[in-house]
């Protein structure tokens, strides 16, 4: 009987991350490639609800925690409490935004709020992280070999996909979406090679999921996931207790750096030159310097309503801020940010430990970052990528607790601080 239940909750998890994270893009592609773009719209409530449905039998099926984190809970209540309430004023007043403000309700609560409750609330298994590393690097793969099967032909030919494809296009698929999944597939096999010890079967299945990854990296030749590949190296890096590992690492990204820049000359990708070109970007015009003026106005009608936040979008642009702290200041305030902030301390805090105390499970905080730097530039708080962030979020912050341990030494106790303590 347990063995039964040991089963089904693994393959609830298993698939619950599968498509939070790259397999909801796994299905878009063959989606839109088989059927047609105009119908993956009827994918995305139907898909929320089935990974609400895995999450809570989850839940029934382990139980929940005998010890909650009350601050974490009442600063993620108070979040959803402002944010919730921007919503109902938004209804209220009758706006008119880029969405139903019946479907911010709807998406944030789906996107959000229920799977970091269940996920919080549940008892951790050991076999979580196993489950959580193969649904990433899985998923991640395949959506590597669908780019290859459906888009072959403009690996090589074109800077960017979308250079070839318009979103008039019946198989178009946002180039974010290939170079923001390869880059999550690359980055948790990069850090899974470097702090853990492997079998050549395993060194060469990952190895396999990096250059394989690649591909949809180049294709998609997004900036932010550049920034969201390197950012955690030099985080790992700076906090590490090992120098010498620290050195080893700095060798690695510089190795990973400058293949990126060969297989950038040899698969025609405009990646290396668009992020390059940032600064360019910005005085040209481009969609950088965009971006650049949609935070000023975001950041301009918070100083103008910094209590209690303004909108749900930025009015000069008609949509979402593309940086979901903005976003947040945006339509929340001060009052908003303040535990939505405390929520992201504690997630830092507890990366700090796992890199310190259990460095082979770094490539959690890998997610996590990857999660986080992309919704500061094109994520929002609900959406898709959103719901990569709140996962890896609880999922950071139900991994780990901390408490005091009293030793025995000599006549008096001595207390070791605040050991990392993993179930």
């Amino acid at each position: 009987m347990f063995l039964n239940k040991q089963k089904v909750y693994s393959r609830a998890f298993f698939n619950a991350v599968f498509f939070t994270f790259s397999g909801y893009y796994v299905l878009l592609i063959l989606l839109v490639n088989l059927v047609g773009k105009h119908y993956s719209r009827y994918m995305t409530v139907p898909l929320r609800i089935l990974i609400l449905l895995l999450l809570f039998s989850c839940l029934q099926l382990l139980g929940k925690k005998s010890r909650l984190d009350k601050p974490i809970l009442v600063a993620f209540a108070l979040f959803s409490f402002f944010y919730i309430l921007r919503i109902i004023i938004e209804i209220l007043k009758g706006s008119v935004v880029y969405q139903s403000n019946e479907s911010f309700l709807l998406y944030y609560l789906s996107f959000a709020v229920f799977p970091f409750i269940l996920l919080l609330f549940k008892k951790e298994y050991a076999f979580d992280l196993k489950l959580y590393k193969i649904a990433i690097l899985l998923s991640g793969a395949m959506v590597s070999v669908l780019s290859v099967v459906f888009y072959r032909q403009y690996i090589g030919a074109v800077g960017r996909i979308n250079l070839a494809l318009t979103r008039s296009d019946q198989d178009y698929v946002s180039p974010l979406h290939f170079s923001d999944t390869s880059a999550l597939s690359i980055g948790v096999a990069l850090f899974i090679l470097l702090t853990n010890t492997t079998t050549k079967v395993h060194k060469f299945l990952l190895i396999g999921v990096i250059l394989l990854s690649c591909i949809p990296f180049f294709l998609g030749a997004g900036r932010s996931s550049v920034l969201a590949l390197i950012v955690p190296f030099l985080f790992f890096m700076v906090v590490q207790n090992n120098k010498v590992k620290s050195f080893y690492i700095f060798i690695g990204l510089l190795s990973f750096t400058t293949l990126l820049f060969f297989m950038s000359e040899l698969l025609g990708s405009s990646l290396v030159e668009r992020f390059m070109s940032i600064e360019d970007g910005i005085e040209s015009g481009s969609s950088a310097a965009v971006r650049a003026d949609i935070w000023k106005f975001a950041l301009s009608h918070f100083f103008d309503n910094p209590i209690f936040g303004y909108s749900l979008q930025v009015p000069e642009t008609g949509h979402h801020a593309h940086n979901i702290i903005f976003e947040i200041l945006l339509a929340t305030g001060i009052l908003g940010i303040i535990p939505f902030m405390y929520l992201l301390i504690r997630a830092f805090k507890n990366s700090i430990a796992i890199i310190k105390y259990k460095p082979e499970a770094s490539w959690v905080v890998v997610i996590f970052f990857q999660s986080l730097i992309i919704t500061l530039f094109h994520g929002t708080v609900y959406g898709d990528k959103g719901s990569w962030f709140w996962f890896s979020l609880a999922f950071i912050l139900s991994m780990s607790n901390y408490k005091q341990v009293s030793v025995a030494g000599g006549n008096e106790n001595k207390k070791v601080s605040k050991e990392l303590v993993f179930t």
